[in-house]
């Protein structure tokens, strides 16, 4: 880590994840929970304009935004434009959503129209800020210090999400439009807020640390060549597919499976992300800091196991009607989750190659693809086996399944995992693009 960059930097990095946690998690438990439950949307429907964030990343999004600040500067800024230009885009368009969303109800044509529009505007801005963030800190933290900033950031992120739940549960209690619309569009303002404060000035103008890349400069489609080129590239892309679809698969329908299955009301399953964050938070922080000693694989293999057994007992709660169970397996999930979700996010920092948008970027869409399948799949599962069967728990316990196969899998591709040889394919792949373009 560069000289120049402090602690105080380096600490201030780690706090901008709670603007973009809040209005994440809202995005993904309670208005996903309103708009399926309380408005009566479908499943797939909402899933859907919830995974529009993902579509933008899979047409490009991350891996545009990724490398064109590896290579631009703007008032000599490369990352923080991205950052908060990005932040804002996605703010100010949650800020609309939550009325619209009501709109629905009055014309359900134009209501959906108008979600469609933010809802893009808010998965570009997300992207572009989330892609640009996690770039800057490869940048400035050094090796050693990536997994101690990764899961602070992350952790901030989850405790942001679980303080707003919290908050969201008490003032909903008494549930109405209105309520629910001040809610959520207090919290958009909060995030703006939060995001400026915090990134502005960590970013040094001077800092030679942040144009660790080659001389040479990539556009947009000599960057898709070398991803398609390297089979390393791809195969690790493709171990964040299908661990992220496992560490956020059931991310869009714990809270609908709450209301479903075992009855419980909006302020109830409010409370779910508590019992799995705070866990979820504690084994973050827990796992960032002895992730060197103790190993990245390591903290991974142990996550999933965790998580394994968690969702196990989540059937089990459903199936049999344990409501006694619930927290427990939420507890579980909470832990298997803070132990991978760090491994894995230190591990798509640190495979970058000397282009940290550029691979950011690339992992980033991997992990886009995923929670979009998550969001739209899973959602579509559960629509589909409501319709032809009486037991919601049906549909669930195929999604629980779905979820600890995609774990098992994650854990069978680890030990093939390798950083030293990805870059130098990479290295090798980068010489033949250039040659090629030069030619």
């Amino acid at each position: 880590m560069n000289r120049n960059t402090g602690f105080i930097n380096l600490a201030r990095l780690t706090l901008f994840q709670i603007s973009l946690g809040i209005i994440y998690f809202i995005l993904t438990d309670t208005l996903n929970r309103v708009m399926t439950i309380e408005l009566s949307i479908a499943a797939w429907i909402v899933g859907s304009l919830i995974g529009i964030r993902e579509i933008m990343a899979l047409i490009g999004i991350k891996i545009w935004a990724g490398n064109l600040s590896d290579k631009t500067h703007f008032l000599g800024y490369k990352r923080t434009p991205f950052i908060l230009g990005g932040l804002l885009a996605s703010a100010i368009s949650f800020y609309f959503i939550a009325p619209t969303a009501f709109e629905v109800q009055s014309n359900y044509m134009l209501g959906i129209l108008k979600l469609l529009i933010a809802f893009t505007i808010f998965g570009i801005g997300y992207n572009a800020s989330l892609t640009a963030y996690y770039a800057l800190i490869a940048d400035i933290a050094g090796e050693k210090n990536i997994p101690k900033v990764a899961a602070m950031s992350w952790t901030l992120m989850v405790l942001g999400g679980i303080v707003t739940s919290v908050l969201m549960s008490s003032y909903l209690k008494e549930f109405s439009e209105e309520r629910f619309v001040s809610a959520l569009q207090t919290a958009s303002l909060i995030s703006i807020a939060i995001g400026f404060v915090t990134i502005i000035g960590v970013e040094d103008r001077t800092d030679e640390s942040i144009k660790n890349i080659s001389n040479e400069t990539l556009t947009f489609l000599a960057s898709l060549k070398l991803i398609n080129a390297s089979p390393l590239t791809k195969k690790f892309a493709f171990y964040i597919f299908i661990s992220i679809f496992a560490a956020f698969g059931t991310e869009l329908i714990l809270e609908p499976f709450g209301a479903d299955v075992l009855g419980l009301s909006v302020s109830e399953t409010t409370k779910f992300r508590q019992y799995l964050g705070l866990p979820q938070l504690l084994f973050m922080i827990l796992t960032g800091f002895i992730i060197n000693r103790f190993g990245i694989k390591k903290a991974v293999l142990v996550g999933n196991a965790v998580a394994t057994v968690g969702y196990t007992l989540l059937i089990s709660a459903g199936v049999f009607q344990l409501q006694k169970l619930l927290i427990p397996s939420l507890i579980l999930v909470g832990v298997g989750l803070g132990f991978c979700t760090v491994g894995n996010i230190v591990m798509m920092m640190m495979m970058n190659a000397g282009r940290s948008g550029l691979y950011v970027g690339l992992w980033g869409t991997a992990q886009s693809l995923a929670m979009f399948l998550s969001g739209t799949g899973v959602g579509a599962i559960r629509d589909i086996m409501l319709h032809f069967f009486a037991n919601p728990m049906m549909g669930y316990t195929i999604i629980f399944l779905l979820v600890i196969g995609a774990f098992t899998i994650s854990t069978s591709m680890l030990p093939s995992i390798s950083k030293e040889n990805f870059e130098a394919e990479s290295k090798v792949k980068l010489e033949e693009v250039l040659a090629t373009a030069a030619d």
